[in-house]
């Protein structure tokens, strides 16, 4: 329990045959067997007895033993989760896939549900389960009999969460089976397929392909002490003094690789200049290659302009990485990203004008004069945008286009979500404000959305149309009396909130509204 906890491996080199107490192993023996002989000669009598005088078929310290041990341990702890989320009656499962080390597939299976007991959403790993057939049809068949196996009830599976590619065409084959198990693309990767798309902007893609031409360049001892001397000597109040990697897949994460660099930018240009008059070759010759291409002013103007939209992704970002985020809260701050970025884009000349202002001022210290490349009559191959001069031609050529394909791609990946949740949002005064307290009716809108969703999960609340209406209407009562300081955040806090004797079927919706999937981060 304790090599668990601390994930450290049970084996070593050789953990076969009796301990010796007096006499340290000549080649590592594990670690389950130093701390047995680490307890037993440190006072432990009993075990340094079982240790000396047990038969040699009676040790139990055997590999064979210790995956047994290891094997209880997981049925325990597993068999726990599965009584929390059988006694919740109402879950969704979270999955990617992935191979290991020895390159064997397999699918992380995580669920999500609500733990009333303690009022929060819980997001617990169940089982690593290893995938042979990698066809929608066969990782939904693995799904279903991996929860199946480990003693889950599936007729309360309500939602299921994944990535795009292979793992998407599991949905089909789960609604095939479990008519209520919502498929929620994960939002995760849903803002970073955005940002990956925008990112398609000639300008912007070619800055990050030259950042992460410098850091490999300059990721080696003897370079990275050239560019820490040229930070000392530029920048001596600077935070960082070396550049990080660009994540490869998370776009979002690339925020903090982009905004060093930024800031970095006057001592990298020094670095690589210094670099380019040693005597080796390659060295100098690469040096000189990234330093003509960061002394670009499209490059500069690039790195700028993408710092400011990621700037505004990374606290969405931050956010879906939480276990307690339902669906609805992560949508309200996904649409706030999308209202700031619009703002930017509405006021994009006073925008880019301190972009470009910015700009300018570091082009100055490393004496480069912003120009516009040269317009041809006929070019295909590049941008084309006739401009009276620089600001203006950036503005167009490079702001522009890439603030419209952030707007126009984090509007298309969350528009599913939308949809997906648009019912549940009657029950939510976060998002639409409840009906006066000398109002007799609900709204048309607050009608449809209760009917559909009472058609919809009418095993799970068991009740009328009308008696659904009903209990919504005084559940909306209910939180307009509230004080604008009590009224529920999210589904969670509202499922706390609601009296399940009063409004059962208001309860139960919002604890299925809760444990919808947001993304597969857990898994």
């Amino acid at each position: 329990m304790f090599c668990g906890r601390q994930g450290l491996a049970l084996r070593g080199h050789n953990d076969s045959g009796r301990i010796e107490l007096l006499e340290m192993p000549v080649a590592n023996d594990g670690n389950f067997r130093a701390l047995l002989r680490y307890r037993a000669s440190g006072g432990d009598a009993i075990l340094a007895d079982h240790l000396r005088n047990s038969g040699r078929n009676a040790m139990y310290i055997s590999p064979h033993i210790q995956n047994e041990v290891v094997a209880s341990c997981n049925n325990l702890i597993v068999g726990d989760l599965v009584s929390k989320i059988n006694s919740a009656q109402c879950f969704s499962v979270l999955a990617d896939e992935t191979a290991d080390i020895a390159g064997v597939e397999q699918l992380s299976l995580c669920t999500r549900y609500v733990d009333a007991a303690v009022g929060c959403v819980r997001e617990d790993f169940l089982q690593f389960v290893p995938i042979f057939d990698v066809t929608g049809k066969g990782l939904a068949t693995v799904i279903s009999t991996g929860l199946a196996k480990l003693g889950i009830n599936l007729q309360y599976l309500r939602g299921a969460a994944a990535m795009s590619g292979r793992i998407s065409g599991v949905q089909s084959h789960i609604r095939q089976l479990h008519l209520l198990a919502v498929y929620v693309h994960c939002s995760s990767h849903s803002l970073n397929l955005a940002i990956s798309d925008a990112c398609t902007v000639t300008a912007i893609r070619n800055c990050f392909g030259t950042i992460g031409a410098v850091y490999s360049f300059l990721n080696t001892p003897k370079r990275n002490h050239v560019l820490k001397t040229c930070v000392d000597r530029v920048s001596p109040s600077a935070a960082r003094s070396r550049l990080i990697q660009m994540c490869p897949t998370r776009w979002v994460e690339r925020h903090d690789s982009v905004h060093i660099f930024k800031e970095l930018l006057h001592p990298v240009n020094d670095c690589l200049e210094a670099i380019s008059e040693w005597p080796d070759r390659e060295s100098s010759a690469g040096a000189n290659r990234l330093r003509c291409s960061i002394r670009q002013p499209e490059f500069i103007l690039a790195l700028y302009i993408a710092t400011r939209v990621f700037a505004l992704s990374l606290p969405l970002c931050r956010e879906l990485q939480k276990e307690n985020l339902d669906l609805a809260a992560a949508l309200r701050m996904a649409a706030e990203v999308e209202s700031l970025a619009q703002e930017i884009r509405n006021n994009v000349d006073n925008e880019f004008h301190q972009m470009f202002t910015s700009a300018s001022d570091l082009c100055a210290l490393i004496g480069i004069d912003i120009v516009m490349p040269r317009v041809a009559n006929r070019q295909t191959n590049r941008c084309n945008i006739a401009a009276d001069n620089a600001k203006e031609y950036f503005r167009a050529a490079v702001c522009v286009p890439f603030i419209d394909n952030f707007l126009m791609h984090l509007r298309e990946r969350f528009l599913s979500h939308n949809q997906l949740l648009r019912n549940f949002m009657c029950l939510l005064p976060t998002t639409r404000l409840p009906p006066a307290p000398n109002s007799a009716t609900l709204s048309d809108e607050q009608r449809r959305d209760i009917l559909q969703l009472t058609e919809t999960y009418n095993a799970d609340i068991n009740c009328t149309a009308d008696a659904a209406a009903a209990e919504l209407q005084l559940w909306l009562r209910l939180l307009a009396t509230q004080p604008d300081n009590r009224r529920p955040k999210n589904a969670v806090d509202a499922f706390c909130m609601c009296d399940a004797e009063t409004l059962p079927a208001i309860k139960k919706l919002l604890q299925i509204m809760a444990t919808l999937p947001v993304t597969t981060c857990t898994s």
